[in-house]
């Protein structure tokens, strides 16, 4: 049988850390989250312009209307001239690529890269 002192359980030590650790991902978890949720709106808006069988529309009215789903959406990160209109097999796509740099602590930051392309087929 083991001795008493083995069965103890965590040392205050051992807390500690553990605290620390779980403490750190908490707050990874409320800086970067703003960024994901913005990205989602991002992916929002651009299905829902594409949703609107805008392929043949002119460059600029589709920038127009994307402009007005990132006002409505809040988007604060990128711009509706950010958003490229790409050529692609059977008709065109709107894509857009953007990086966001939320610092963390000190000279510490997260870069988080994004990009997604939607049909307007």
């Amino acid at each position: 049988m083991l001795n008493k002192k083995y069965q103890d359980g965590m040392t205050g030590a051992g807390w500690v850390i553990v605290l620390a650790i779980v403490l750190f991902f908490m707050f990874m978890l409320i800086k970067l989250t703003p960024a994901y949720l913005e990205y989602f709106s991002i992916k929002s808006s651009m299905a829902s312009v594409a949703e609107q069988n805008v392929g043949n529309s002119s460059t600029g009215e589709i920038r127009r209307l994307l402009e007005g789903r990132f006002n409505i959406n809040e988007v604060k990160s990128v711009k509706a001239s950010d958003a490229k209109i790409k050529d692609i097999t059977g008709g065109r796509a709107l894509y857009i690529k953007y990086e966001r740099r939320i610092p963390l602590f000190g000279n510490i930051s997260a870069l988080l890269e994004f990009e997604n392309e939607v049909p307007l087929n």
